[in-house]
C-alpha cells in the first residue's frame, strides 16, 4: 500500500514498483553488529561513506535484467515516488530501486527512472552514447568469483554492448608487490554506462 506525505505544499506518494515486498535486509549482512541497526542509522557511524552510485535509466526493467539477473545483485529498496511537475498542477512518477552487491551500506547501485510509467516521454528516447574511456563517463567496476558463470547471461542481455569478452590482464602490484592478474570483461549497460566485471586470479 502506498504511503503519502505533504512537503512544501506538495503531496507525495510512495508505492512499491513490484508486487513483492522489498526492504533493506539486515539479515543479508555478514557483520553481526549490523543485524541490530537500520541502514540509515548504521551509515551515520562513518565520517565519510561512498554509499551509492545512482544511475538515471530509461527502462528500469531493462536495467534489472542486467544488474539483478545478469550480475546477481539483490534489490534492497523498491519504491515508486509521485512528485510534482514544473507546472505544479499534476504529478509525475519516478521509480527508485537500490541493489546491493555484497553490503547494504556500500557498493549499492541506484536505478532511477524519473518518468516511470510514461514510456513515450522524450527522456526514454534520448540517444545512447557509447563514448568509451573519455572524461565525463564513469566506469562501474565489479569484482566477482563467478565471471565464467555470469558472462553468458550478461552478454546476451538485451541492450548490453560487449566491448571486451573476459580475458587475462596483468597489472603492477601495490607498492612494488607482486603483479595482480585479473580476468577482465568490459561492456555497456542498456543506458550506455560503462561496466567492468572482473575476477582476480589467485592461482
Amino acid at each position: 500500500m502506498p504511503s503519502c506525505q505533504i512537503s512544501k505544499g506538495f503531496f507525495y506518494c510512495f508505492a512499491p514498483l513490484r508486487p513483492h515486498p522489498t526492504a533493506f535486509a539486515a539479515h543479508h549482512s555478514s557483520d553481526p553488529d549490523e543485524s541490530c541497526a537500520k541502514p540509515i542509522e548504521k551509515a551515520a557511524e562513518y565520517p565519510l561513506l561512498l554509499r551509492r552510485t545512482t544511475l538515471i535509466v530509461r527502462d528500469i526493467e531493462a536495467s534489472l535484467a542486467l544488474y539483478q539477473v545478469g550480475a546477481g545483485m539483490e534489490i534492497i529498496y523498491d519504491e515508486q515516488i509521485a512528485r510534482p511537475t514544473r507546472q505544479k498542477t499534476e504529478s509525475s512518477a519516478s521509480g527508485s530501486i537500490f541493489l546491493r552487491a555484497s553490503h547494504d551500506h556500500v557498493g549499492v547501485i541506484g536505478l532511477i527512472d524519473y518518468e516511470y510509467g510514461y514510456p513515450e516521454h522524450p527522456a526514454h528516447s534520448k540517444p545512447i552514447r557509447h563514448e568509451g574511456f573519455t572524461p565525463g563517463n564513469p566506469i562501474l567496476l565489479f569484482n566477482t568469483q563467478a565471471l565464467a558463470d555470469r558472462w553468458p547471461t550478461i552478454a546476451a542481455t538485451p541492450g548490453v554492448k560487449v566491448v571486451k569478452a573476459p580475458g587475462l590482464r596483468t597489472y603492477p602490484g601495490y607498492d612494488g608487490g607482486p603483479d595482480i592478474r585479473v580476468m577482465v570483461s568490459i561492456f555497456y549497460d542498456p543506458d550506455g554506462y560503462l561496466i567492468e566485471l572482473n575476477q582476480i586470479v589467485t592461482e
